[in-house]
């Protein structure tokens, strides 16, 4: 696999979550709109996930990535005002590969994370009272 994939997937993973908190942009209220109804694609090629929380607790996996052996992660924070969240890629074996506490605005994480362990991977979400919007774009790559 040559570098330019893996930039090409990082890439599509930050710019799904770019895109995303685009469309969470607050208006009127502290953070405009619904909150806490979390709006989430998940295929085998990753997981998009978002959520416009306040006071939000939540804890869910997704299916995610079904091949690679490393994942591409995107990931947006703002409008924090309290709580905390983690994410976690966890692979077949259930051992967490990849954990991004959240505990303030994050304006822009993105990052290729190997991940050693075997496909299917799985993404955890869970919340404790968080207020803010969170995007998390997660593709599967591989080296």
């Amino acid at each position: 696999m040559s570098v330019t994939r893996n930039v090409r997937t990082l890439g599509s993973a930050a710019i799904l979550a770019g895109a995303l908190g685009g469309c969470f942009t607050p208006t009127g209220d502290a953070l405009g709109g619904p909150a806490n109804s979390p709006v989430v694609a998940a295929s085998g090629a990753g997981v998009g996930f978002t959520v416009a929380a306040r006071d939000f607790t939540f804890d869910h996996s997704y299916a995610g990535p079904t091949r690679g052996d490393s994942v591409a992660v995107g990931l947006v924070v703002t409008n924090y005002t309290g709580g905390s969240a983690l994410v976690e890629i966890v692979d077949a074996n259930q051992v967490a590969q990849l954990q991004v506490p959240v505990s303030s605005n994050i304006v822009q994480a993105q990052g290729q994370a190997m991940v050693h362990g075997p496909a299917p991977y799985t993404v955890h979400v869970q919340f404790a009272h968080f207020t803010g919007v969170l995007v998390l774009g997660v593709g599967a790559s591989a080296s």
